[in-house]
């Protein structure tokens, strides 16, 4: 398959993902992100805790703020800051670079000059500042069973994710967040090497592991 052929068929599934994620019931996109939200805290309650000295117990996990029909972040977010972890969401840089800021319940949103999410005001990090993040959640319209993702096409977490390869020491594990349907035969998604793979995928019926990166997280 040659690279352009790769970017028509990219699209194509991009489109068809979208077009079938808008059409998905509002009730039931709020009942999988509930359980999504259940998976996902299940899953970080295991994890080990952060070093003695840091501020809190817990680690920080670097998430992102759902819009529009996208899995809804928000009880999510919000039970993780309660039970005393470290939020973190991405904001969009110049250039298609993420920094990163702290999240909390009520802080101030606006929306982001370069993509259709909205991004918290204040102070912005870069991502080798954050301490002890223990898990990147990775937004995708698709996962596929290769560890594939396709995302709304803009290229912020691919070039962000590379800068972190999967098997690198000390690298962090990176894990979807998608809708049942948006689990794909292996495959499926036309890869370029710039694309990055994940570790795995959470949907609401709990996490699927690519073993892609060797992790036990």
């Amino acid at each position: 398959m040659t690279p352009s052929t790769r970017d028509t068929e990219k699209a194509r599934l991009r489109a068809s993902l979208r077009s079938a994620r808008a059409a998905l019931d509002p009730a039931d996109r709020q009942e999988q992100s509930r359980a999504l939200a259940r998976v996902v805290v299940e899953h970080v309650r295991s994890l080990p805790s952060a070093p003695s000295g840091t501020p809190r117990q817990r680690p920080t996990i670097a998430a992102y703020l759902g819009v529009g029909p996208e899995p809804d972040t928000a009880p999510l977010l919000e039970e993780l800051h309660g039970l005393g972890f470290g939020v973190v969401v991405p904001v969009c840089e110049p250039e298609y670079r993420l920094s990163w800021a702290s999240w909390f319940p009520g802080i101030p949103l606006q929306r982001s000059v370069r993509a259709h999410v909205h991004e918290p005001t204040g102070t912005r990090f870069s991502f080798d500042e954050v301490q002890d993040v223990a898990v990147i959640l990775v937004p995708a319209l698709g996962i596929d069973a290769s560890g594939h993702r396709v995302g709304q096409g803009g290229g912020y977490y691919d070039r962000f994710l590379a800068r972190y390869p999967l098997g690198a020491p000390g690298a962090v594990p990176r894990l979807g967040v998608v809708y049942r349907s948006e689990v794909l035969p292996a495959g499926t998604i036309p890869s370029e090497p710039y694309d990055q793979p994940l570790g795995g995928v959470f949907t609401p019926d709990g996490l699927l592991r690519f073993g892609t990166d060797g992790s036990s997280v």
